[in-house]
């Protein structure tokens, strides 16, 4: 049995070794927030560097012609370059082109205009996300810049002591205060920031987000609301208001008949859904030899998005009334590559190209297939005249697709039907899932097979 003066000290070294583990907790966050500052500021010190030297990314000599010039971004060479590298450094960090832009471009604003705050993010003292709640508000001194500096020292003592949520708070009122700005400004400022997103979960399930003026979305809240609540029993099949409040949302954004906007969407059913004995009868290549692609027949899928469950794929087959089959040669015998003497790929070449390959060839790019620009691989114009065929076509998003005949990155395609991209400095892109589709599918192969579901 322990002494009671035994207790009390164990007590105290209880705390020390507490107190020493928090200490290293923040010496690490500090350590955490000035590497985090230099990236930012190695990253802008990049961009401003190739915007000065676009000879580095540009083929100076290419001569585009009018569709390359009006699929190039605008602003000149810089900006040709400056798009290079984002895309360089996106490969290189494995980071998303918009965080590459968004980390130069606070590092370069606010070293620029909030030197004290920037100071304190360097030395560890606040956080990224902490500079990026005060720069946001920087629009409101445009009319009163000498104001920027008592704004930069009042804010660098609150963001070394408070949260994000409280320094960005703190940072609106700050502003709202120097600038004089009344509500009705705010609300114009904050309006012009209005837009929507999407959010992909688990289970087939994604949030969709959207930025309103707050009494749209109290309006469209209500006749949600009031919809779902008066809906007769006979129509409810035992939703609860919420899954009903979701599934009118869905279908207003969806194309229902409130709303103009039609969204298509590519949905592809295996074979065996439909026939249990079909599965063998189809050539998981498609049309194109030693293209790995999407696996049409391992599950209903959105191509771009992912897998979707038996249910809904049928859901989606009933409610769309009728539908294409998109399972061409090996089954249907349709002809993709039916018009080589015309540029512009056929629908059925598109829908294909969309199915193979989901996303954007580029290695790493997220942009689906169905919105991207189809693009030849030998050049349709030229000596060479590459034909307009699915093994000549490879589907590259608007901003991959404008970079390829105008700078001088050198995109290459791998047996796989990727496109690797080689830069200036010798970095080349790699595919993210390089390798690892074929092992994930040995995986799934030594496990169970779930319990059969009915066909469609």
């Amino acid at each position: 049995m322990q002494s009671a003066t035994s207790r009390p000290m164990e007590r105290v070294a209880d705390v020390f070794v507490l107190r020493e583990m928090f200490l290293d907790a923040e010496a690490e966050q500090f350590e955490a927030n000035r590497r985090a500052a230099r990236q930012c500021e190695h990253l802008a010190d990049v961009l401003e560097f190739v915007r000065v030297h676009p000879a580095l990314y540009v083929n100076a000599d290419f001569v585009p012609r009018r569709a390359d010039r009006e699929m190039a971004p605008l602003g000149g060479d810089a900006a040709l370059a400056e798009r290079c590298a984002v895309l360089e450094a996106s490969s290189r960090l494995r980071l998303t082109e918009g965080e590459v832009r968004s980390s130069a471009a606070i590092a370069a604003q606010a070293r620029d205009e909030l030197p004290r705050v920037w100071q304190a993010a360097r030395d560890g003292l606040i956080s990224i996300p902490h500079v990026k709640a005060v720069v946001a508000q920087l629009p409101a001194f445009a009319e009163c810049p000498a104001e920027v500096a008592a704004f930069d020292e009042l804010l660098r003592e609150v963001a070394v002591s408070a949260t994000v949520a409280a320094t960005r708070r703190q940072a609106r009122v700050v502003a709202d205060r120097l600038t004089a700005r009344t509500r009705t400004q705010r609300h114009a400022d904050a309006f012009a920031r209005r837009t929507v997103y999407v959010e992909d979960v688990a289970d087939g399930m994604s949030w969709v987000y959207g930025l309103v003026a707050t009494e749209r979305a109290h309006a469209i809240d209500r006749e949600l609301t009031l919809t779902a609540k008066h809906l007769p029993v006979v129509e409810r099949d035992g939703r609860t208001t919420e899954q009903i409040r979701a599934d009118l949302f869905a279908d207003l954004l969806a194309g229902g008949e409130a709303t103009t906007v039609k969204a298509k969407v590519l949905v592809t059913v295996p074979l065996d859904r439909l026939s249990p004995v079909a599965r063998s009868s189809v050539r998981g290549a498609g049309a194109r030899p030693g293209v790995v692609g999407l696996d049409l027949n391992s599950e209903c899928m959105i191509p771009g998005v992912g897998p979707i469950d038996d249910a809904t794929a049928r859901q989606l087959l009933l409610d769309a009334g009728a539908f294409t089959r998109v399972i061409t040669d090996p089954v249907t015998g349709v002809i993709l590559d039916m018009d080589r003497r015309a540029r512009i790929a056929t629908r059925a070449q598109r829908e294909w190209l969309a199915l193979v390959h989901g996303t954007c060839a580029r290695d790493g790019c997220e942009r689906l297939a169905l919105d991207a620009d189809i693009d030849h691989h030998c050049p349709y114009h030229g000596p060479g005249r590459g034909e307009t065929d699915i093994g000549n076509l490879d589907p590259l998003c608007d901003p991959d697709h404008a970079l390829k005949d105008t700078t001088m990155l050198r995109h290459h395609r791998r047996n796989d039907g990727t496109v690797e991209v080689e830069f200036p400095s010798g970095h080349r892109t790699r595919h993210p899932f390089a390798g690892l589709t074929e092992r994930v599918r040995a995986i799934l192969d030594n496990l169970p097979d779930p319990a059969d579901t009915p066909p469609f």
